[in-house]
């Protein structure tokens, strides 16, 4: 898988689902890694939201802002896969994201993505765009790859009662619940993936990087703290080195027990022997 210039993109017609931040938090990293940890590309395709500029300082990508009301869009696009680079496409939500299925279709871009990811929330309406989008996809190109990024998680232990909308009635308790996978194979269910929140990935943004990027940076806070306490005024200087070594060890153990085990699945997900399975 190293040598193949990997292509996914991210695609959800519903807005404030985190996709920016999955793009960046999650696809960003793993593409990174599997690009020989060299920068990948990263396209925003959004006339509005430029979600993409609060990771500033990021060095795992080389970002790109397309305008999807350009009447050269198609050729944009085509140009852009013929580039043979890896990268993530992160789509916007409403009509952009019809604007570029409708534009993949189109160019037959869409046969060269090797991964949709559909992020979603808990919400009831999170799950009814969810399976939306999904069902277009898979009727517009059937051998699609498609992974449901679960976001927001709060315990990934109870997540499958947090995320009924994706998984069903988990608690018995309704009737005639109409899940995402409902009208899906059974060998697809378990396409998905979850995405634990922290307080780590909003801090993250604040120094404009990932917080895998975060998690690779070695400083020990401890010893800069250590000799700061000599002198007192440097209180705040203090204060800020402690909330850091917080926010660095977070990095390193969000990063180890979320962002790798999603790897793995990103990975499994990704084999080309499951092509026919997924």
């Amino acid at each position: 898988m190293t040598d193949k210039r990997l292509k996914i993109a991210l695609i959800s017609t519903k807005g404030g689902v985190g996709k920016s931040t999955i793009s960046m938090q999650l696809i960003a990293p793993y593409l990174y890694e599997k690009n020989e940890k060299k920068p990948i590309k990263h396209y925003e395709f959004d006339d509005e939201n430029h979600d993409s500029s609060s990771f500033g300082d990021s060095i795992l990508s080389k970002r790109r802002q397309i305008n999807v009301s350009s009447p050269l869009l198609k050729e944009e696009l085509t140009e852009i896969f013929a580039e043979d680079e890896t990268m993530c496409l992160d789509i916007g939500a409403n009509k952009t994201a019809m604007i570029l299925i409708d534009a993949l279709n189109d160019t037959g871009m869409i046969n060269f993505l090797d991964l949709i990811v559909i992020p979603m929330l808990d919400g009831e309406q999170d799950g009814i765009n969810a399976s939306y989008i999904y069902t277009l996809l898979k009727w517009n190109n059937p051998n699609l790859k498609i992974l449901f990024v679960l976001n927001r998680a709060k315990n990934l232990k109870y997540a499958k009662y947090q995320f009924e909308n994706y998984f069903g009635d988990i608690r018995g308790i309704f009737k005639n619940v109409n899940p995402v996978v409902d009208n899906i194979f059974d060998r697809d269910k378990e396409n998905y993936l979850m995405l634990l929140d922290h307080e780590v990935i909003k801090y993250s943004r604040r120094f404009g990087l990932t917080v895998y990027e975060i998690a690779e940076q070695e400083r020990d806070f401890i010893t800069e703290i250590r000799n700061s306490f000599s002198n007192l005024s440097k209180q705040e200087e203090i204060k800020l080195l402690s909330f850091k070594n917080f926010i660095s060890k977070s990095a390193k153990t969000y990063t180890k027990d979320v962002l790798m085990k999603a790897f793995g699945k990103l990975d499994y997900i990704l084999k080309e022997d499951n092509e026919q399975r997924l």
